[in-house]
């Protein structure tokens, strides 16, 4: 099972571990510069110390000879938590005063480049304590004596370490308290900006598995808004979609229980007659309100699947609307004749449009089989293609403006309508034009008389 992590506990951590990785890292170079900073300091003052025994050098009956008192040493150790070790070597490399068993200086050992007044600083370890050791070359030329004397001044390291370890301390309580406000400072931010999203989820518990109003905005972010907005709007495709199957049920349930209802009386009608003749009569008008409850069916079918459709992306293509119509003429072609109808069609125009040609051919089908059906026999009935234009045109009794919008509604039977049908064939019409995005204008017709159907395509 995968455990649910913590929105402020992962921000957090992101957050934390940069900031510790950085934190030692300041602490580790504000040591560094610290010890840089003290061994500057205190090479200085050693060498100071240096230069003071150098001072204290004389030539006495030709023999080179250092004077270092006591009190000397006292005041280099002033003040001090270090011992102080010095050694004086003649220019023939003879120990003149001091400690003769000092570190020596190393072979080819540079000058300091902070001291280039012939001294250098190396570090070694005396009576097991690390030490600092300052080498300083002094110049010897008076009473026939001639060379360098080298003056070793030592101390030990717990002053240097000390300066360091303080500014150390210093800079661990200093970063540490950065880091520990910086990571309490985005822990109250965000558990404030995490407030409204758990106010959201407390609403979302609290409402009822029907209710589809849109959430309230409650997430004032700029980057956040965007999802509301989203939400709002499935949410209103989702009312819109459950109302149209609403509607529709209740609709079909309409429509469907008296074709039902008929065939019911028809059965019971021939189960109570012991007449092969009413049984006939029976059968047949079982047999026809079939064929009207198969039609109703499929009709209703079609229409909720435009329906179902609705908000989805649109897979169209290139169509010809001449092949579709001219294929649709041909197919109703045989109805017309049975009502010595005159089925024309007009295409010398090439129409293409984007489109879905099943649902463009369906669209044609319901046309011309209303205009057929509606149409007295010897009348008229023409389908004609413009540029992006559809006409169907005949000779019936046509619509009315004011019956218009009734005939678009499903089940929308008009008082005036001679033949039988569930008033769903316009109503289909209208639902494919809407999904292609085409004009649907119903008006009379200025040739036949009758009713003039105009589909205009983008």
């Amino acid at each position: 099972m995968r455990l649910s992590h913590s929105l402020r506990g992962e921000l957090l951590l992101w957050l934390g571990a940069p900031l510790m990785l950085l934190w030692g890292l300041s602490v580790y170079t504000h040591y560094q510069s610290a010890l840089q900073a003290a061994n500057q300091a205190y090479d200085r003052s050693l060498l100071a110390s240096a230069r003071t025994v150098a001072e204290r050098l004389v030539v006495r009956q030709n023999h080179l000879e250092v004077d270092v008192p006591w009190v000397v040493l006292d005041s280099f150790e002033r003040n001090m938590n270090d011992q102080l070790f010095y050694q004086v070597i003649s220019p023939q490399g003879k120990t003149l005063s001091g400690y003769p068993d000092l570190p020596p200086l190393p072979r080819n050992a540079p000058l300091s480049e902070a001291y280039p007044a012939l001294v250098h600083f190396y570090d070694g370890s005396y009576r097991k304590q690390p030490i600092r050791i300052a080498a300083l070359w002094q110049p010897v030329n008076e009473q026939g004596v001639e060379g360098m004397a080298l003056v070793l001044v030592a101390e030990t390291l717990n002053s240097r370490h000390g300066f360091a370890e303080g500014l150390l301390r210093t800079a661990l309580i200093s970063q540490s308290f950065l880091v520990l406000i910086t990571l309490l400072l985005a822990s109250l931010l965000l558990r404030k900006v995490l407030r409204p999203l758990r106010r959201l989820s407390r609403i979302m518990l609290r409402r009822a598995p029907g209710e589809l109003t849109p959430l309230p905005s409650l997430l004032p972010w700029s980057e956040l808004q965007p999802l509301i907005i989203a939400f709002n709007r499935h949410l209103e495709r989702l009312r819109g979609l459950l109302a149209r199957q609403e509607r529709f049920s209740a609709d079909v349930s309409h429509q469907l229980r008296t074709p039902l209802t008929i065939l019911k009386t028809q059965v019971g009608v021939a189960l109570n007659s012991d007449d092969p003749a009413q049984w006939r009569e029976s059968l047949l008008g079982m047999r026809h309100t079939l064929n009207d409850t198969v039609q109703l069916t499929d009709r209703l079918l079609q229409l909720a699947q435009i329906k179902a459709r609705h908000g989805e992306d649109k897979p169209f293509s290139r169509v010809s609307l001449n092949e579709i119509v001219e294929q649709a003429c041909f197919s109703s072609y045989a109805g017309a004749r049975h009502k010595h109808i005159d089925l024309g069609f007009e295409g010398d125009i090439p129409c293409v449009v984007q489109g879905d040609g099943l649902l463009l051919a369906e669209l044609c089908a319901n046309l011309l089989d209303n205009a057929i059906k509606y149409t007295p026999e010897g009348g008229i009935v023409t389908a004609r293609l413009r540029e992006k234009q559809l006409e169907i045109e005949d000779s019936g009794p046509g619509i009315s403006a004011a019956q218009q919008h009734q005939a678009l509604q499903p089940f929308g039977r008009l008082d005036n309508a001679s033949q039988p049908g569930a008033g769903i064939g316009l109503a289909l019409v209208k639902d494919i034009c809407a999904w292609h995005g085409a004009q649907l204008l119903l008006d009379r017709s200025p040739q036949l008389g009758g009713l003039r159907i105009i589909i205009s395509f983008r």
